[in-house]
């Protein structure tokens, strides 16, 4: 027995003394990995070899780097990357082509081993022909709507052809923007391109118009060692044909789900057998069944794009049988412009935008609460109903010299399928004018120029237009702003994308050069914007 308990305190001496435990103490290391050597070497040239290697300081570990490893020009080489202790071995299939310069561009693909420290501005240039070719294009991309820079959008570089499609084809030179939107394509042939951005989302480097931006040149460009920057500001133009995709019948309502955002949407029912109806979303177009709807009812529907395709179908409206003896509603919901809770002006139009049609509104039971005392009835003030008589606008004057109050007892608002509003109050702070800033400025441009005139907010949400110069934006609430100009070229009154394939660029749009920080009782003058002519040819 006693050799028993002798043997089993050895073993479990010997298990604690071969237990790994990470060592304490000592400064963390935050020191990259170096490049020692690379075969072939930085800049060689004449190389004919499959194989490349990078040597280190340290132990190493590749981190995804068939994505993030860069190699322009565009090749169809396959290769492995192996991970060999300080070093990595990257073993092509084929030979490269001839009398060609490449860049390889690793990012953050190779990191040290015991901390991740990825390896910083790597990269390797070589030539299978006797010279390097030294042109560069450069440059920055932003988005043209937010004017923000984009992070790690593809910029290409085709070659000059009959025809380039960027959905097929890959650029031949190409790299990708920092944090900054800045980038720089180097160590390139000295010859014209075509030069083009996207935002590459799935990294496959071909554009994809349905959810992915793109900017491009309307002519060539020039690549040699003194190229000038280029902004290249990315829009969104989803070219796809419109569609109705699927449709989602309930019970209670009967959603048509289109493919994409529609710009306009009309209804007609050809048989006199009519529902209530809205567009609840840009995709998503609801008839409602009020209790007693017809079996089936046709819908005669056409949808237009922003790009001003249609789609026209006729859609029989088929509710779901209903279960139970009751009904079993979504409930009736309502949101205000503005938001609740934010600054209303003394002299205001309001909305009430609510989830369904309203059926029935008793405007003399619903009521405007100016501060503690005085109350008007909703019925005393000037309203109006939009098409789908689910948004009432309302336009009045306030009494209140601090706060106001929207009372709505239960009952007062009646959806087209018989439900009600729950009882609802909804406050607002009343700003007096001294409360407010004023923007002011002019447009210079041509006569016949036509533009738009926009103040936006911090989230890129417009918050006034104007049409015409000089223009005067009146009772803002302080805060930052940005200022813009579109210059509406078809004079429709909105801005418009433009079209790749038809080689048609997106209507101009002109940013303030700094934010505006708009403060209480200020007039902020002067801000001038000069539209250059070409923009508006």
């Amino acid at each position: 027995m006693k050799h028993y308990w002798l043997c089993l305190l050895s073993i479990l001496l010997l298990a604690r003394c071969a237990q790994q435990v990470a060592p304490t103490g000592g400064k963390k290391d935050v020191t990259p990995p170096e490049l020692i050597s690379a075969t072939p070497p930085n800049k060689t040239l004449n190389f004919n070899g499959q194989d490349i290697e990078l040597f280190f300081n340290e132990y190493v570990i590749l981190d995804n780097i068939q994505q993030k490893l860069i190699i322009t020009p565009e090749t169809d080489n396959p290769y492995t990357a192996k991970q060999k202790g300080r070093s990595v071995l990257l073993s092509f299939r084929k030979e490269f082509q001839d009398s060609t310069t490449y860049t390889f561009n690793f990012g953050d693909g190779i990191k040290d081993f015991s901390e991740r420290n990825p390896v910083q501005n790597l990269k390797l240039v070589f030539s299978t022909g006797p010279t390097i070719d030294s042109a560069r294009v450069y440059g920055t991309v932003t988005d043209l709507r937010s004017n923000q820079p984009i992070f790690d959008a593809l910029v290409g570089l085709y070659q000059i052809q009959d025809t380039i499609n960027p959905e097929k084809k890959k650029p031949y030179y190409f790299s990708r923007t920092d944090s900054s939107g800045v980038f720089a394509i180097e160590n390139i042939q000295a010859a014209p391109y075509r030069l083009i951005a996207i935002d590459d989302k799935n990294r496959n480097q071909l554009y994809n118009p349905k959810d992915e931006r793109i900017a491009f040149l309307d002519s060539a460009i020039q690549a040699g060692t003194d190229s000038v920057g280029y902004n290249l500001q990315l829009y969104l133009s989803d070219v796809t044909p419109p569609r109705i995709q699927r449709t989602l019948p309930k019970v209670n309502d009967y959603t048509v789900v289109f493919n994409k955002g529609m710009d306009s949407i009309s209804v007609r029912f050809p048989n006199a057998d009519s529902l209530p109806y809205l567009v609840s979303s840009p995709t998503d177009l609801k008839f409602f069944n009020p209790g007693n709807a017809p079996d089936t009812p046709l819908a005669y529907i056409v949808g237009v794009d922003s790009l001003g395709q249609t789609v026209e179908q006729e859609q029989k409206i088929t509710f779901l049988a209903q279960r139970g003896k009751e009904r079993q509603l979504e409930p009736l919901t309502l949101r205000t412009s503005p938001d609740r809770n934010q600054p209303l002006a003394r002299d205001f139009n309001y909305s009430f935008i609510f989830s369904k049609p309203v059926a029935t509104l008793k405007a003399e039971e619903i009521q405007l609460q100016n501060d503690t005392l005085v109350k008007k009835p909703l019925a005393d003030f000037e309203r109006n109903w939009n098409f789908y008589h689910n948004e009432l606008t309302v336009t009045g004057r306030a009494t209140a010299r601090d706060t106001i109050k929207w009372i709505i007892p239960a009952g007062a608002v009646i959806s087209v399928e018989g439900d009600s509003l729950p009882p609802t109050l909804i406050k607002h702070p009343v700003l007096k004018n001294e409360d407010y800033g004023i923007v002011r400025g002019k447009v210079n441009a041509d006569s016949a120029a036509h533009f738009i005139v926009e103040l936006v907010n911090k989230e890129s949400k417009v918050i006034r237009r104007a049409y015409s110069s000089p223009y005067s934006f009146e009772r803002i609430p302080p805060g930052e702003y940005r200022l813009r100009v579109v210059v509406d070229k078809n004079n429709n009154r909105r801005w418009d994308a433009g079209i790749y394939k038809e080689g048609k660029q997106p209507e101009p749009i002109y940013y303030f050069p700094s934010p505006i920080t708009v403060k209480s009782n200020f007039e902020f003058d002067d801000n001038d914007f000069t539209i250059p002519s070409k923009s508006t040819d």
